[in-house]
């Protein structure tokens, strides 16, 4: 622990702008990890889903980034029913996930800082020959470092030199690298410091207000109280309730995930 502490902000009461959601999900089962899960994110919109350990919500999501294949119901994307079949299926239609655990499922923790950000897409920087363009790959590298801030001396070093704050920045920079219209975080702020953590949280505002479609999984009732535009609550595979942070309460919101 640090000492320091941290102030939320609240984030202002979400607008629609769109009848088409970037993301839309009807009736999606797996068995035993969820059922019947309906829910849409909007372009620019962050949706935040809070529950107990095991309520279903990172199986959900892994079912969104095409990792596990749901028994029934559609995802939609854009309005077009979608099928994935794999998470490049899923990077194919613009979707990217921080995983809860970057040591192991995010990263590459040996590998350089800048592999692990080019490894979404190794397309986008080879030349025409089709190898890698070292021009593409430092343009590119050196953009995303710049724009979320992290404090890296050598793109080159690795990634298990850096904090855990720097590590969960790369991790989110890998995914920004493929443009994504949806970006699942996955609690993208565990184990980071009260300084990184108000980092990710503008990070978070940043895309919205580029107009990327945020789906975060929360651990904190408070930061997912102030950091979304709308929540809803998982319990036991199924998503029971949704609150506006303007016209509830945090107290409100435990009540009803401790219940």
């Amino acid at each position: 622990m640090t000492g320091q502490e941290f102030e939320y902000q609240v984030r202002e009461l979400w607008q629609g702008k769109s009848s088409t959601p970037v993301l839309e999900v009807r009736n999606l089962s797996r068995h035993g990890e969820y059922l019947n899960i309906n829910l849409r994110v909007e372009a620019g919109e962050v949706v935040s889903i809070v529950g107990l350990l095991g309520a279903g919500r990172t199986e959900l999501c892994l079912s969104l980034f095409g990792m596990t294949r749901p028994d029934a119901g559609e995802i939609l994307i854009n309005g077009q029913p979608v099928t994935l079949h794999s998470n490049q299926d899923a990077i194919r239609h613009g979707i990217g996930y921080v995983s809860e655990d970057r040591m192991s499922r995010g990263l590459v923790m040996a590998q350089s800082i800048e592999d692990n950000i080019i490894s979404t897409v190794f397309h986008k920087v080879k030349d025409r020959f089709g190898f890698l363009s070292e021009t593409k790959v430092r343009d590119l590298v050196d953009r995303l470092i710049k724009a979320l801030t992290i404090k890296v001396s050598d793109p080159h070093l690795p990634v298990n030199t850096l904090s855990g704050g720097n590590a969960q920045r790369v991790s989110i920079a890998k995914w920004l690298a493929i443009g994504p219209r949806l970006l699942i975080l996955d609690s993208p702020t565990v184990g980071v410091d009260i300084a990184n953590k108000a980092g990710i949280y503008g990070i978070i505002s940043d895309l919205a207000a580029h107009g990327i479609a945020v789906l975060m999984i929360c651990d904190e009732i408070e930061e997912a109280w102030y950091q979304s535009h709308r929540i809803l609550v998982m319990q036991k595979g199924q998503i029971t309730h949704s609150f506006l942070p303007d016209s509830s309460s945090q107290a409100r919101i435990a009540e009803v995930v401790n219940g």
